[in-house]
């Protein structure tokens, strides 16, 4: 797969977070930062907000949080809503675009450039990051909701019209899974449900077809980086196992596992079942890999993203929360070294030593900002 040249991605612009500001966010009542470095690192003791802080970042590019799944724990206690500020800065331009996002009672409105953003859709993908966090590593551990919501996540960034169909798709099924749950079996619709597969069906092509090419680049990215971070030669594989191929077979897919599903009282099988296996040596990484392993294998996930992002045009901030727990020295020191060489317009981290992070950062990069909470 080639690689895109610098030039031609500068040409299209790299997104900076020049400034932030938090009010009634988590702990935060109201705080504002400023940032002017390539790299800023966040220190100061566990629980004083250096997390929150990255989650803040992540929060204004995705409008939701890395961490929190219910917006009323993104409140401050006591209090009913928040509000995030944020200026970016297009590298290429050379202008700010302001961007705030308000959730107050159950109510979030986003405004950018002064202009209320009436579709969630049309501001996805504007400010790329990517979080890299200690619970990471689920992502070789856990269930495959946790690979889907990886790779589902980085295909939304790249493409709106995934996006689109992922939430209209996911519309479907919950919609579907209400319906089985809610009417006695005796009682369905069977052309209702006819109508819910056809559905599912024709927003879960698109899906199909993008996580199928997606798939066949993935593991050569996630290879070249494993090698380069764990400097080892052992095989190591993310194979796709997709449920289907083409539409008609999603409907027949659904049409076969109808009786099972209304038993079940829910959708058994689809696109929102699907597996990404990582292997080593041809067997589960969850089970066959150290844990250092298992590390070097989450990292190179991530970079893979970074990398194929990089590719079309999209440079993402990068957010490091406890990197310095995850991986050895040695891994430490490579890791920065591919992130220099990936040409990261902004990287925000954090960690307890300020002596310690300053050394690694001035290892890689001559652009520091500390800030200390």
């Amino acid at each position: 797969m080639q690689i895109c040249s610098l030039g031609n991605i500068k040409s299209k612009g790299l997104s900076f977070l020049s400034s932030i500001s938090l009010t009634q966010f988590r702990n935060y009542g109201l705080q504002s930062f400023d940032f002017d470095a390539k790299v800023i690192g966040i220190t100061g003791n566990n629980g004083i907000g250096k997390t929150n802080l990255l989650d803040a970042i992540y929060y204004l590019c995705f409008t939701k949080s890395y961490f929190q799944s219910k917006e009323i724990h993104n409140v401050q206690q006591g209090l009913d809503g928040f509000r995030i500020e944020g200026a970016f800065l297009d590298m290429a331009a050379g202008a700010p675009v302001a961007t705030s996002i308000v959730w107050k009672e159950g109510k979030k409105k986003i405004m950018e450039k002064g202009i209320l953003v009436e579709r969630v859709t049309s501001y996805i993908g504007k400010h790329t990051a990517l979080m890299i966090a200690p619970d990471d590593i689920a992502l070789i551990n856990g269930a495959s909701d946790v690979r889907r919501k990886f790779i589902d996540g980085l295909l939304s960034q790249a493409d709106r019209n995934y996006l689109e169909q992922l939430l209209a798709y996911q519309k479907v099924l919950t919609q579907r899974n209400a319906y089985l749950k809610q009417v006695p079996a005796i009682h369905l619709n069977h052309d209702l449900l006819d109508v819910y597969d056809n559905q599912l069906a024709q927003s879960g092509t698109y899906l199909m077809q993008q996580r199928i090419q997606f798939s066949n680049e993935l593991p050569v990215l996630v290879q070249s980086f494993y090698q380069q971070l764990a400097q080892q030669t052992e095989a190591i594989d993310v194979v796709y196992k997709p449920c289907i191929h083409t539409p008609e077979q999603l409907k027949a897919l659904l049409q076969y596992n109808r009786a099972r599903d209304i038993e079940a009282r829910r959708t058994t099988a689809g696109l929102h079942t699907e597996d990404w296996a990582l292997l080593l040596n041809e067997h589960p990484y969850k089970t066959h890999a150290s844990q250092g392993q298992k590390k070097s294998m989450l990292i190179s996930m991530k970079l893979a993203q970074l990398e194929w992002l990089r590719q079309l045009g999209k440079s993402p901030i990068v957010l490091l929360d406890d990197i310095f727990e995850k991986l050895d020295q040695e891994r430490l020191s490579r890791f920065f070294a591919l992130l220099h060489q990936l040409e990261i317009p902004q990287i925000f981290m954090t960690h307890t030593n300020t002596e310690e992070l300053r050394h690694l950062v001035h290892a890689h990069f001559s652009s520091l900002q500390m800030i200390t909470l």
